[in-house]
């Protein structure tokens, strides 16, 4: 024992001794530092090694190593840091002597990849790319505010106080007969669309004057308004032909993917002369359990314009996103989970400075909630199925308009509350009354979908193969209209016939479903030096729940489109490799009809046939005769578009510059088209009894009267707008010049649109013409067209300048329009035909146009009503800086449109001279951001 002792006593000592010299031993840690690019040594690269609270620098040699020596033991940082490159930290454990090779990436190649414009996408069909970094130089409110940076875009002026509506690839102002373009622009969140077939948010024909009108979306699409760009990673604005994976659209398709991961705290507020804006969002992770939480919440607050407190408009959002990754040996599960919230209050009041009717008012709730669901099998690349993924979304609004207008009755105006036809007694309209409505709405759409991605080869041939199907169902909840019938908010004082609305339940209207299935290969083929890539695509859909009456009922409609790409062998220029990529494209894609347009409401036509009003109230008696016509137009069909388009794209030394024309065909958009309906009511003559006479209230007996018989007019909806879009967009993007640090980015775009009536129109005789004492006898039947193109060539030069060591981003924009032009299509005004009280259909013959009655049918219109009129050059140079502090901790931008213009005053195609100086003024904003 005491042996044993002894050798373990000495053991210990020895573990001691030993550990004490080990504790006191010094290394040396040395190293070199190279270009990633090219492997080359990096001189004067500065080397700083921390332990504790003590630092240690030093400097790479001409031959690029450092060296630190005597350095004891335990865990180090080191840090290589310089003005060219990137910064690199690592850990490092020195128990020994030790070498280490860092390569560093050239800070110049980091910002040539920053871009604070669009840049286009590489992908199969023409589109635009805008990343985080240009989002924060341009400082949008709202998603209206990256279009500027589009081919062919322009800055503006905010509008937040109106409905803001999407149109690709378009000029001019189409009215609110002509919104296919924007509602057939679909959107997608993280891959699930934003629905809009449900909203029937109107006030239309409800009030005299409707507040509504400029913020009613129903049948326009997304009201951009309500997209915050704070929660904006990425977007991809699709303006050419997209997959067939998606659907019910006309025009493109915009890609929204939103912050993911772990992020520092964010902070954002912006304040201009319009609104402010300020915005929170911070990113969790959890890598041990690969469990990501992205939390964002923001709020605008904007006005009409900066002197008008009293029409505006707020918006709140807020989402909370979820991920959650399980790492199998099978494959990769990912499970993505959103919740989001948004409010928006339009609000409009009467200034009690200028009124006496301070009970007016207009306010505009939007409440939507949504819930999206994603989840995602990644199998191995050996796989035959990439990717196995599963979605849905559920989308639920609360939308509200609350409408108090005080009336007052010019003349005594005939109280028509009648939901009946058929004749009816009625009374007046007191003298004065607050007149209250309130629109409710309450859309609920549903949104499931299943898609598959297979990869496999074919000889040499790789092919990536796609399968999917979707399903969308539309359902309004809502009570509609709702105010008492005994104080209506549209009054029609002296007119013969009352407005043609009544409230009605929105629940009541069935359902919308539409049920699709897709597949899509995409075939690459290396042969050479060249590559060929084929996107072919079918989608097939169709509307559930119609009732067979309806054209589009138990119909299956497709969607063929095709993408093709051809990269050429490269062509060497001075050393240098020249890529050249040409492609086209050729796609049908599809809008059907919404809620609103399969079941458009009642149109009620109330003809007033006698109104006699005596100053004794006990005397008065009115009458009225009601026909109620169901507007269905059981023969809709859904909204074509044929896209064509033919792309190329250069890419030489850093530089890029990319070429697309596109023609683009929609004969069958959505509009309300007139129809006219003869109708028998009585003419009673109010003189045809004595009032002096009268002991009591006339029976409408006593009085005499006319028989009369003319035409009404009703609208429904049809496919009777036509659209033409044809063009050319183009980008250049320079490398970005080093010591300067400078891109130049060269877009515009030429756009000649036309919009036109694609169906035969009516019209009804002048009232002025009066046939046998009668008026409105006569139709005209009319094939002209009517319509207008619109023309315009833009040019937008951006210089930016990103100064990292400084912690500056500058970027100044010369945005040249070089002239817009309209011109109304040519209408000869002579009807095909016309059509009699009877119904009867005639030929419009040379003798007609003389005729005394029919003449009037045969419309004279100046020459000059079909001139091109254009309008030259309007120049304007907006400016954009931002300052990093703190390793951009802090963040502060300004911006400055116009703050320089060029419009000269010119002579238009009639001979009169425009004075256009002083119509443009500077508009100025700033912001803070903070990340901590």
């Amino acid at each position: 024992m005491r042996r044993l002792y002894i050798s373990g006593l000495g053991f210990l000592l020895l573990f001691i001794v030993a550990g004490n010299v080990h504790a006191q031993s010094k290394y040396t840690l040395t190293g070199a530092v190279t270009d990633k690019a090219n492997d080359s040594l990096l001189s004067g690269i500065t080397v700083a090694i921390t332990k504790d609270t003590t630092t240690r620098y030093t400097q790479t040699d001409k031959n690029g190593n450092f060296s630190f020596i005597a350095l004891g033991a335990g865990h180090y940082i080191i840090n290589i840091s310089s003005i060219h490159y990137q910064e690199q930290t690592v850990r490092v454990l020195l128990d020994k002597d030790k070498n280490i090779r860092f390569r560093l990436e050239s800070q110049f190649k980091l910002l040539n990849d920053v871009y604070v414009t669009a840049r286009e996408s590489k992908s199969m069909t023409s589109a635009s790319v805008i990343d985080r970094a240009a989002m924060q130089l341009l400082q949008p409110s709202s998603f209206t505010d990256l279009l500027e940076l589009l081919p062919g875009g322009r800055s503006r002026d905010p509008n937040l106080t109106a409905m803001n509506k999407m149109s690709l690839r378009e000029t001019g102002s189409a009215n609110d007969q002509r919104n296919t373009s924007a509602l057939g622009t679909g959107f997608y969140v993280d891959g699930a669309p934003i629905i809009t077939n449900a909203n029937i948010q109107t006030t239309a024909g409800f009030t005299v004057s409707d507040p509504n009108a400029s913020r009613n979306s129903v049948n326009k699409g997304v009201d951009m308004r309500s997209i915050s760009t704070d929660q904006i990673e990425k977007v991809e604005i699709i303006r050419g032909i997209p997959s067939v994976e998606y659907g019910d659209i006309t025009s493109g398709a915009v890609m929204i993917t939103r912050k993911k991961g772990k992020m520092p705290y964010s902070a954002r507020i912006k304040a201009d002369g319009f609104s402010k804006l300020y915005s929170i969002g911070k990113g969790f992770a959890n890598k041990r359990n690969d469990f990501f939480t992205n939390i964002d919440i923001d709020y605008l607050d904007a006005k009409a314009n900066p002197t008008n407190s009293y029409s505006n408009y707020k918006r709140i959002t807020t989402s909370l996103r979820t991920e959650k990754i399980w790492r199998k040996a099978f494959g990769n599960i990912e499970w993505m989970n959103s919740i989001d919230y948004g409010r928006n209050i339009d609000n409009e009041r009467t200034d009690p400075d200028n009124s006496f009717a301070l009970t007016d008012k207009y306010v505009s709730y939007f409440n939507s909630y949504d819930y999206a669901t994603r989840l995602k099998l990644q199998l191995p690349k050996n796989s035959f199925f990439k990717t196995v993924e599963l979605s849905g979304k559920v989308n639920y609004q609360q939308d509200k308009i609350d409408i108090k207008k005080w009336m007052q009755p010019s003349t005594a105006t005939v109280l028509i509350n009648t939901t009946e036809p058929g004749i009816h007694d009625v009374g007046f309209l007191i003298a004065g009354y607050t007149g209250h409505m309130i629109v409710d709405g309450k859309p609920l759409n549903v949104f499931v979908k299943a898609n598959s991605v297979a990869g496999y080869f074919l000889g040499a041939v790789k092919n990536n193969l796609k399968i999917g199907t979707d399903f969308s169902y539309s359902k309004n909840l809502g009570k509609g209209q709702v105010y008492d019938l005994n104080f209506p908010m549209g009054v029609a004082a002296g007119s013969k016939v009352s407005a043609s609305t009544r409230p009605r339940a929105f629940d009541t209207i069935p359902a919308m479903q539409q049920l699709a299935a897709y597949i899509e290969n995409t075939a690459t083929w290396r042969t050479g030096d060249h590559v060929l890539s084929l996107e072919t695509g079918l989608r097939a859909f169709t509307l559930l729940n119609l009732s067979n009456r309806f054209k589009l009922a138990n119909k299956v409609l497709f969607n063929p489109r095709v993408n093709a790409r051809w990269q050429l062998p490269a062509l060497q220029l001075n050393k240098k490799p020249l890529l050249i990529t040409i492609g086209g494209g050729y796609g049908v894609l599809s809008k059907t009809p919404t809620l609103d347009m399969l079941y458009p409401p009642l149109d009620y036509t109330d003809i007033i046939q006698l109104n006699y009003y005596h100053n004794n109230p006990a005397f008065r008696t009115a009458n009225v005769i009601t026909y109620i016509v169901d507007k269905t137009n059981y023969a809709i069909g859904i909204a074509k578009n044929i896209k064509q388009e033919l792309s190329a794209d250069f890419s030489y030394g850093g530089n890029r510059l990319t070429i697309t024309y596109f023609n683009e065909v929609l004969n069958s958009g959505f509009r309300t088209s007139s129809r006219y309906i003869a109708l028998d009511y009585k003419r009673y003559n109010n003189t045809s009894i004595n009032a002096d006479t009268l002991t009591q209230k006339p029976a409408v007996d006593a009085f005499t009267y006319t028989p009369a018989r003319e035409y009404f007019a009703y609208g429904t909806p049809s496919n009777g707008s036509k659209q033409v879009k044809r063009g050319f967009e183009y980008q250049f993007t320079s490398r970005r010049i080093t010591g300067i640090n400078t891109r130049f980015t060269l877009n515009g775009a030429w756009f000649k649109t036309r919009h036109a009536d694609s169906q035969k129109s009516y019209s009804v005789i002048s009232s002025n013409v009066v046939t046998d004492g009668k008026i409105r006898q006569y139709l005209g039947i009319y094939e002209d067209n009517v319509g207008t193109y619109y023309e315009q060539l833009n040019t937008n030069l951006t210089v930016d300048s990103y100064l990292p060591s400084l912690g500056i981003n500058i970027a100044a924009s010369f945005q040249n329009l070089w002239y817009t032009a309209n011109q109304s299509l040519y209408k000869s005004g002579t009807p095909l035909q016309y059509v009699d009280i009877d119904g009867n259909v005639h030929e419009y013959t040379e003798a007609d146009k003389t005729h005394p009655h029919l003449q009037a049918l045969n419309i004279i219109y100046n020459n000059t009503a079909f001139k091109k009129y254009k309008v030259p050059v309007d120049l304007n140079i907006n400016l954009k800086v931002s300052k990093s502090f703190s390793k951009n901790r802090f963040v502060v931008s300004m911006f400055a449109n116009r703050i320089a213009t060029y419009k000269p005053n010119y002579t238009n195609e009639n001979g009169a001279y425009i004075i256009r100086s002083g119509l443009s003024t500077p508009y100025f904003g700033m912001e803070m951001n903070i990340n901590f």
